[in-house]
């Protein structure tokens, strides 16, 4: 399944640590041990006070051949490459050679001391998983500390974690993505085990809470049915917030590893996303974190979302103000890429008006023109009307582009600014540059 196995190296103890892994990797035959390395001399040799010295080159390379004679002794194929970066782009580098390698997986430490001294994830390990175009690996080596002992609860409850594949577990948003990590890990050889975990981060009733708790425990048990009968499924479910629960539970498990699917879109997206709390779980998890690359690329699509998708969007808000949807005065537009949506504007029927609430963006996904799909959506849609925003001054000029002008707070109508007054508040209201637009076609 993993026939070739990329494996950067920078010789810290966190990549000599994840060469001890390597043999556990199902259907290994070449592992590539892959240093990136700064420009050296044209003669391979360093200068120092007039005489000649081991190069660097020359001692990273002896290096490899160490790392390739410990797998070597585990039966396992190696072969050692050295590849120079541009402007100090290790993760550039690595991401370079695996495509034209077309490797199978990239297995690397969360951490090491790099070239230009000290990273952690967050650099180097977080460049190669956010755009990866293969399954990614990040090595994480548990820390027998107080600190993350008072981190993640009671220390009887936590379990050192068994061989990488024996025992897994998934989280599950009930994604078409995470329904094919389940149906992937259902195929790799060694898993005994699976343990599914749904974390409901929210909930505004405990009628609600509940009504969300029987219907994940009916999905999850649906797709445990869908594993082989010769696995182990467990299913859990608990409240709070996604990342931390499921770093708590694979503590709590002794788990090998957990695994995602990271979030893919291609086509008019160059760059692979990866969705936020598979990025802060690989940074926080004392377990190995495997990323799955998609089989499949999401849809992106910007449309208005109909009345049973309203809470998706209420999610969305909760990033920046807690707000309600109303189906008698809203419609509500989004990007969705597959079936997430990541961007959202609502424009809202008042007595004297229609008011656009703006655009928001989930925190990950932000700086991609998302903003601008959603709002080419919602003006062509309402844009017969005369419509009203508040907006901050550096949207201003954004808004300028779909048609709106700049306007006096006194030419708000007054059932659209006392409606404004409920959503935003009367003290921001006050920072808000009014607009308008007139009916007529989306701006060319």
């Amino acid at each position: 399944m993993f026939e070739k196995v990329l494996l950067p190296t920078d010789f810290s103890l966190d990549a000599n640590r994840t060469l001890e892994y390597v043999h556990e990797i199902p259907g290994v035959r070449e592992a590539i041990l892959l240093h990136v390395t700064e420009e050296v001399r044209s003669d391979g040799k360093a200068w120092i006070a007039g005489k000649d010295s081991v190069s660097p080159a020359d001692r990273a390379w002896r290096s490899l051949q160490k790392e390739r004679e410990f797998l070597a002794a585990r039966d396992l194929h190696a072969v050692t490459k050295m590849v120079g970066m541009e402007s100090g782009d290790i993760a550039g580098a690595i991401l370079a050679y695996a495509e034209n390698e077309e490797v199978s997986l990239i297995m690397m430490g969360s951490r090491g001391k790099g070239i230009v001294g000290g990273f952690i994830l967050g650099s180097v390990s977080a460049k190669v998983l956010r755009n990866a175009r293969t399954h990614v690996l990040i090595t994480q080596h548990r820390q027998s500390t107080k600190k993350n002992i008072g981190k993640w609860g009671d220390p009887q409850k936590e379990q050192q974690p068994g061989p990488l594949f024996r025992k897994i577990l998934i989280p599950v948003d009930f994604s078409r993505l995470s329904t094919e990590v389940i149906e992937f890990a259902g195929d790799i050889e060694g898993i005994e085990e699976i343990v599914l975990l749904h974390v409901i981060s929210h909930g505004e009733s405990r009628k609600e809470l509940e009504t969300r708790m029987k219907d994940s425990y009916n999905r999850l048990q649906y797709l445990s049915g869908k594993l082989d009968y010769d696995l182990t499924v467990r299913i859990h479910i608990r409240f709070g917030s996604p990342a931390e629960e499921i770093c708590t539970l694979a503590e709590e498990e002794g788990v090998g590893m957990i695994m995602f699917s990271r979030f893919g879109v291609t086509g008019e997206i160059r760059e692979i996303l990866i969705g936020g709390t598979v990025l802060e779980v690989a940074k926080k998890a004392n377990r190995p974190v495997f990323v799955k690359y998609p089989a499949f690329s999401p849809v992106l699509m910007a449309r208005e979302l109909q009345p049973a998708e309203y809470p998706l969007a209420e999610e969305i808000w909760t990033q920046f103000r807690r707000q309600q949807a109303d189906q008698k005065t809203d419609r509500i537009f989004g990007l969705f890429i597959g079936e997430t949506l990541v961007s959202v504007a609502r424009c809202r029927r008042y007595p004297g008006g229609l008011a656009v609430d703006g655009v928001f963006t989930r925190d990950e996904f932000r700086g991609k023109g998302y903003a601008t799909r959603v709002m080419d959506r919602l003006v062509a849609s309402c844009g017969k009307e005369t419509l009203y925003l508040h907006s901050p001054q550096k949207l201003v000029k954004f808004h300028e582009l779909y048609g709106f002008g700049t306007i006096g707070m006194h030419e708000i109508p007054e059932s659209v600014r006392n409606g404004s007054i409920l959503i935003i508040g009367e003290s921001a209201l006050a920072n808000l540059q009014p607009m308008k637009r007139e009916p007529g076609p989306p701006v060319a």
